[in-house]
């Protein structure tokens, strides 16, 4: 019998390459480029960037209350600035993703509701000699709220986001740059609190107008006179959505068909609060069902395996596909793979299992083609006692429970007809 045994591969990101930094500042507080020495300053001056104790925390974000956080003090000259450099990124059609929290405690020294506002984030290029995707900060319609605003480049126009936020509020801010063939093409985006399942959502601000990045290598943030007081923490930079900010981050799932049963594979290279998997199964005329739950990690920054194997009945070919699900109930689904069972070639009725038995038993039977079948039970005489199935079924796989309560202990016989084929068998009832 011909052995399928590997019908569906599927990854779902660039592996884990596609990650170019992490950083929860896992570090002994004080001045961060003194304590971190893969921070560099820049520019310099006499108020440094501190790491402190504390951390911040947002909801299924994988970066979430880990390790401590750093504090940018804007408000007077003299204040320095930080950077951290990553792999260069260039490559037309590819986007460099840059997630962080941001939790802003004071906006006395923004400025108030003008246009003009003040950056503390951006992109640089790898030789940092070319800022791109200025994120802008300034108060809002009163000292409890401010605004985030996004610009491309110093030639392109400050695009503000449309909604005020609150001080001493977590959010999610994501940056985005995406490089686009041709000349003033490139797209800078900007996201505020976005939804962390699937692909990438809309951007909340997209800006193309702009000289375009010979390349993107280095973060930065400043401290500026008129940035305000905030504190940075859950940095991730990828090239990929899944890989930034998604909570749970799945690098492949697959399936393995050997003839009547299937295992499915799958693995995880992050999780943020991931209660686990139902895992889900449609044949061809059927809609999905939970066929069973596999129980996840909670949280986890190293990669993690898990399986699966399944037996299908009553078709030959198969869906599956993950329902992951969050401690809070929220969940997403995977991409689905399809399997083929090994072909039948022919007619097999087997014998019941468990034998004797009282009162169930299961009996299992596959056909090579779709065909009216039927199941009926006789005794010794001969007489039929039970009529166990009547229906048209398709090629595949088959079993039938069998319970025998009203029947007295004895020796039984089974049989299965479909279209031409007969088959008998032996079972008995013992009570």
């Amino acid at each position: 019998m011909k052995k399928i045994l590997l019908l569906a591969f599927i990854f779902i990101s660039v592996c884990t390459s596609a990650q170019l930094l992490e950083e929860n500042f896992d570090y002994a507080t004080g001045t961060l480029t003194t304590v971190a020495s893969n921070w560099g300053e820049s520019p310099s001056g006499s108020t440094d960037v501190q790491v402190a104790n504390g951390n911040l925390s947002y909801s299924n974000y994988p970066s979430s209350n880990i390790g401590k956080l750093i504090i940018l003090d804007g408000g007077a000259t003299g204040r320095s600035g930080i950077y951290r450099i990553f792999t260069a990124q260039s490559t037309s059609g590819s986007t460099v993703y840059w997630s962080f929290l941001l939790y802003v405690t004071s906006t006395s020294d923004m400025d108030v509701n003008t246009n003009v506002g003040e950056y503390f984030a951006n992109f640089q290029n790898s030789g940092a000699s070319t800022i791109r995707s200025y994120v802008y900060v300034r108060q809002g319609s009163n000292s409890s709220k401010y605004s985030i605003g996004l610009a491309k480049s110093s030639s392109s126009s400050l695009t503000w986001h449309g909604t005020e936020l609150d001080i001493n509020t977590t959010y999610l801010i994501v940056v985005g740059y995406s490089f686009v063939s041709g000349t003033g093409n490139d797209i800078a985006k900007l996201w505020i609190n976005p939804s962390l399942s699937g692909s990438e959502p809309l951007a909340d601000v997209s800006i193309s107008s702009g000289a375009d990045a010979t390349d993107i290598g280095l973060i930065q943030f400043r401290q500026q006179s008129k940035s305000g007081d905030m504190q940075i923490d859950g940095i991730r930079v990828a090239t990929s959505w899944s890989e930034g900010p998604l909570p749970v981050e799945l690098t492949m799932f697959k399936a393995l068909v050997e003839k009547e049963k299937v295992k499915l594979n799958w693995s995880t290279a992050t999780e943020v609060n991931n209660y686990g998997f139902d895992v889900e199964r449609k044949c061809s005329n059927s809609d999905w069902k939970k066929i069973g739950f596999v129980q996840g990690y909670g949280n986890s920054n190293s990669p993690k395996n898990y399986s699966y194997t399944d037996q299908p009945l009553g078709d030959v070919t198969f869906k599956y596909r993950l329902k992951q699900i969050d401690f809070d109930g929220t969940f997403d689904y995977s991409p689905e793979v399809e399997v083929k069972l090994d072909e039948v070639k022919q007619f097999v009725l087997e014998q019941n299992y468990p034998n004797p038995f009282n009162p169930t038993t299961t009996i299992r039977f596959s056909l090579p083609i779709s065909a009216m079948v039927s199941i009926n039970v006789f005794n010794l005489l001969g007489e039929k006692v039970a009529e166990l199935l009547s229906a048209n079924l398709n090629e595949g796989y088959h079993e039938i429970n069998f319970d025998g309560s009203n029947l007295t202990s004895g020796i039984y016989f089974y049989q299965l007809r479909a279209g031409d084929f007969k088959a008998t068998k032996k079972f008995i009832i013992s009570k």
